[in-house]
């Protein structure tokens, strides 16, 4: 990659140790010898740059990722006369000098902070048990990064027959050298290896559910099997977190964003306990994440710049007034005005979790899974989609019969799943998997899935002699 001289030198000497107090004062003329016989010397080091890998991930799915990949879709529109990047992105613009610099940057920062633990763990003095664990956590953390990049920065999986699409650029060591861009097909089987190592070696649970899990490493991979089209392993996983995690759905929409308890009205509400994985704030600490998400914030100090399409919001959204979700997610201003706009209020409070796997959406992955796979089970997909509606309308009023055709279920599935996950960065991914998966005529806001800015360019600083860039849009 850049001139992987750019992005990685930058990482290694300048940006690897920045949430690691203590770990400063090193002189970073020789980055390599330093890392390795000065910095990591004993296993509080180690684990505090591990923590510095995780400080990172808020960089990428505290809100870049998932606001990124929204715009490119068709759920979303902006506040007249903003001129950013991410109108850029919204338009299908999006250039080596206009994209997503934020999922990109941070990305390579929590990978190559995971990789040089790795390098450097065995020549610590710590127990078997413990390097094992780290070491999951670290293929963990490199796996879900890699992750959001390719679904970013590439075309979706079955693109091309083979997969032999350009990817991103893997990083599996520190090594500062050129690179070419790995295919699709390496980068997703780089990412289900890391996964699976993680998945057998994590331990099943933690504290608060923000540092990886064994379940957490599941529910990425029903992610990535659902992406892949490998539906029969996609609803194996899925399966497996719903059925045999522990967790189940919250009672309340609210709780799975809440980092403390809250009330509304005389209604005291919990912290979410469906959640597998989270980025998580600490009032108490004044430590927030997912500020990336302030370009959506919409309350009575903030105006929006991105804001629910109203044609989305007027036809579907509220198409069913005895939707719990139409009060609680969103707010009509300037009703009847010239500037009326729509506003998501998913994510008003300052301090927030950031639900990255839950309950919730690995019931989405099963119920659609559990038709596209070879042996369909349509009471599953049915049990899961009436749990969800349940929970959205308080009765079962809008709860599907058995007598459905497996096709209408399909269709009511995807549509629920736009209406619980809006704004959480799934909409734009499922409909570029559609595509791939060879739904006809599939446009997004009048263009073709695959047409190429639907995928974000890459910053010009990566370009060399072996990397290519993406192709741009005509």
């Amino acid at each position: 990659m850049k001139n992987n001289k750019y992005i990685f030198l930058l990482i290694v000497i300048g940006l690897l140790f920045t949430a690691c107090e203590g770990l400063l004062e090193i002189d970073p003329s020789n980055s390599e010898e330093i890392l390795a016989a000065d910095a990591l010397q004993t296993e509080s080091n180690i684990k505090e740059l591990l923590n510095s890998a995780y400080d990172a991930l808020p960089g990428v799915y505290g809100g870049t990722f998932q606001r990124s990949g929204d715009l490119l879709g068709d759920d979303l529109t902006f506040k007249p006369g903003v001129t950013s990047n991410l109108v850029n992105i919204h338009n299908r613009f999006s250039t080596v000098y206009f994209t997503d610099h934020d999922t990109y940057t941070n990305s390579y920062v929590s990978i190559m902070r995971a990789n040089t633990v790795l390098e450097n763990i065995d020549n610590i003095q710590m127990s078997d048990d413990t390097k094992k664990e780290l070491k999951a956590e670290c293929l963990f953390i490199r796996a879900i990064c890699h992750f959001a990049l390719v679904r970013l920065y590439s075309q979706p999986y079955n693109y091309t027959a083979d997969n032999s699409h350009k990817g991103i650029v893997l990083k599996t060591n520190t090594k500062i050298e050129l690179l070419a861009r790995n295919t699709v097909e390496e980068v997703y089987n780089q990412i289900e290896s890391d996964l699976k190592t993680a998945e057998s070696d994590l331990p099943p649970s933690n504290s608060n559910f923000a540092r990886a899990t064994k379940w957490a490493a599941k529910a990425f991979l029903s992610q990535l099997y659902f992406q892949k089209h490998d539906y029969d392993n996609a609803f194996t996983m899925a399966n497996d977190v719903v059925a045999n995690s522990g967790l189940q759905l919250d009672a309340s929409h609210y709780q799975r964003f809440l980092s403390a308890n809250d009330t509304i009205g005389s209604e005291v509400f919990t912290p979410s306990s469906e959640v597998l994985f989270k980025l998580v704030s600490t009032p108490e600490r004044n430590r927030s994440v997912g500020g990336y998400f302030d370009e959506y914030k919409a309350d009575e100090t903030n105006i929006p710049n991105i804001r629910i399409a109203p044609e989305l919001f007027y036809n579907v959204i509220s198409a069913s007034t005895q939707d719990k979700r139409i009060n609680l997610w969103y707010k009509v201003f300037n009703v009847n005005q010239d500037n009326e706009y729509i506003g998501c209020t998913k994510y008003n409070k300052s301090f927030k979790n950031i639900p990255l796997a839950f309950i919730t959406e690995q019931k989405f992955i099963r119920a659609e899974s559990a038709l596209l796979k070879q042996s369909v089970n349509k009471a599953i997909a049915i049990e899961d989609l009436n749990d969800i509606r349940e929970r959205a309308f308080g009765d079962d009023s809008k709860n599907v019969s058995s007598d459905i055709s497996a096709e209408n279920l399909l269709v009511a599935i995807q549509n629920e799943k736009r209406l619980e996950l809006i704004c959480e960065g799934f909409r734009t991914q499922d409909l570029k998997r559609r595509g791939s998966g060879g739904e006809k005529d599939l446009l997004v806001r009048g263009v073709s899935w695959d047409y190429p800015g639907m995928v974000l360019q890459i910053t010009a600083s990566e370009a060399n002699e072996l990397f290519e860039l993406n192709e741009e849009p005509q």
